[in-house]
């Protein structure tokens, strides 16, 4: 924490900022998605001092880590970073001036020492504070300072040592709180702050001394405080600066404040979320999903896939709502860019939903099957599942669309019926979430499964779904899962192995929509 702290240059993990050769790794993506939440915290005081025609300066206090918890500036630190801020201007000035006279005293020690008592005090005299400076504000990894108030704080060098502050912002990209009760020994986790070793001033430019650094290690063991709070011990790396500093897990939510650690590695030591929350609770702040985080995810989601018309419109909108935002235009010149050297990808459908008929696929041969045993008789499709101009072509985007009715627990009888009846070539069977247990009809034609009525046919009543969410069926002879471009992602068998925008499935898989717990789907084929 001190100010007069010794510099030395450390490595620093550097997330790529202008494109990818490859697709980044999951802990590359959640740093770089959590990194323009994360700020810099200024709790010091500077005293500039005279004494006999000798000027020099005093300090208490110093820098840590601090990261946005609400889109209104509401920011999660440690409480020994705001400790003498919160103390009081009078506090510092106090401690200060007795720092000034120890410094007098030990430099004319000789001299003094051969003075009496008046004598000192009259030379002591001349020391005159000159000037008293608050550094109580954030600076953002964009450069920009926010001063900030004390909401909430707890006890320093404790279980307890959390605080909460406020800045005066709108729109900030807010990180996500998790249940660090939860988390277990082995579990991964990446650390975001600003380690004062790592500023190396002599060396690095102004811009570079605003990039937080990133290290990364696991929960190696989960511990408790003397007063009961939960402790997580970690064995990335941390160190005087990275203290208020997220731990981010493999989810994308924060479990724990790095807080304090020992000069052997792999005893550093996270503050849990849960205490945090506690604080939250107490300060009365209600946390919710930040709406330009969900924009910068999407962005990324889009830029990592070669989508750049797409990763450009939400980089735009993510400038447009928080300007301060530290990635977002460069990401937005680097899509330019590749759009000039000819990478994007060319999307095949607006709707991102490839009916197997219209490639030749295996639907369209099962339909003529399917016709051709039918005879002459008339075929009846039930309202709003015919494409508009017939079959052969791809469903129109708005077009309505049939829902798919589950077989509820307990019913007998196979698998619940779809506008294409007898066509299915297997089931999807859901193991996790609210429709646990129930089973839909797999066609070659797909499925959409999301939160839209009237346009879902596996409708999900949670906001962890989008409206339409994935898309499952035939293309091109293969059964495939495509992500509908959404906000929380679809996964397949593991959520630890990212976020999929389109990949073929087979017998047993598990599709995850947004989170295990807001739906898991397994795949059955006949």
């Amino acid at each position: 924490m001190g100010l007069r702290l010794a510099c030395a240059l450390a490595l620093v993990c550097v997330v790529p900022q202008t494109g990818f050769a490859e697709e980044p790794s999951p802990q590359q993506k959640i740093a770089l998605t959590a990194k323009p939440s994360v700020v810099r915290v200024w709790g010091a005081y500077v005293a500039d001092f005279e004494f006999e025609g000798q000027k020099f300066q005093e300090a208490i206090g110093g820098t840590g880590t601090g990261f946005f918890i609400t889109a209104d500036g509401y920011i999660a630190t440690n409480a020994h970073v705001v400790s003498d801020i919160y103390a009081g201007d009078a506090r510092a000035k106090t401690m200060m001036v007795d720092q000034a006279r120890e410094e007098v005293f030990g430099h004319y020690r000789d001299v003094l020492d051969r003075m009496s008592e008046a004598q000192v005090a009259r030379v002591m005299a001349g020391l005159r504070l000159v000037k008293l400076d608050r550094r109580a504000y954030v600076v953002l990894p964009s450069g920009d300072k926010l001063d900030y108030e004390i909401v909430q704080t707890g006890v320093p060098g404790s279980g307890r040592d959390c605080a909460i502050i406020k800045v005066k912002t709108q729109n900030a990209p807010a990180l996500p709180v998790g249940d660090s009760t939860k988390s277990q020994v082995e579990d991964h986790i990446i650390v975001i702050g600003y380690p004062g070793v790592a500023d190396a001033k002599d060396l690095l430019d102004e811009k570079s001394e605003l990039q937080p650094s990133v290290t990364d290690g696991a929960i190696s063991a989960l511990k408790h405080a003397t007063t009961g709070e939960q402790i997580l011990q970690i064995s990335a790396p941390i160190t005087h600066g990275n203290s208020g500093g997220p731990a981010i897990d493999q989810h994308g939510n924060v479990v724990g404040l790095a807080t304090f650690g020992t000069e052997v590695q792999g005893f550093n030591f996270l503050v849990a979320s849960a205490t945090l929350m506690d604080f939250v609770k107490e300060a009365k702040v209600t946390l919710a999903p930040s709406k330009t985080l969900q924009l910068w995810q999407k962005g990324l989601e889009h830029y990592w896939a070669d989508e750049y018309t797409d990763a450009i419109t939400a980089f735009e909108e993510v400038e447009s709502d928080w300007p301060q935002h530290s990635e977002a235009h460069g990401l937005v010149l680097a899509s330019k860019q590749a759009q000039k050297d000819g990478k994007e990808k060319k999307k095949t459908d607006s709707t991102g939903i490839i009916v197997a008929a219209a490639s030749g696929g295996a639907a369209f041969l099962a339909l003529l099957i399917w016709l051709a045993t039918r005879g002459k008789k008339k075929q009846v499709v039930p309202q709003g599942m015919q494409p508009p101009g017939g079959y052969g072509r791809a469903p129109v985007p708005g077009a309505p669309i049939a829902k798919t009715v589950a077989i509820q627990p307990g019913q007998s009888g196979g698998i619940a019926p779809t506008a294409f009846g007898s066509m299915t070539m297997g089931s999807l069977t859901c193991t996790r979430g609210q429709l646990y247990g129930q089973k839909f009809a797999l066609t070659p034609g797909g499925l959409i499964i999301g939160r839209q009525p009237g346009v879902a046919h596996v409708l999900v009543n949670d906001s962890r779904a989008s409206g339409k969410h994935v898309w499952i069926g035939m293309d091109q002879g293969r059964l495939v899962a495509i992500d509908q471009g959404t906000t929380n992602g679809t996964y397949v068998n593991d959520v630890m192995r990212g976020r999929i925008t389109r990949q073929e499935l087979r017998d047993g898989d598990f599709i995850i929509v947004g989170d295990p717990d807001c739906l898991t789907l397994q795949v059955k084929l006949s």
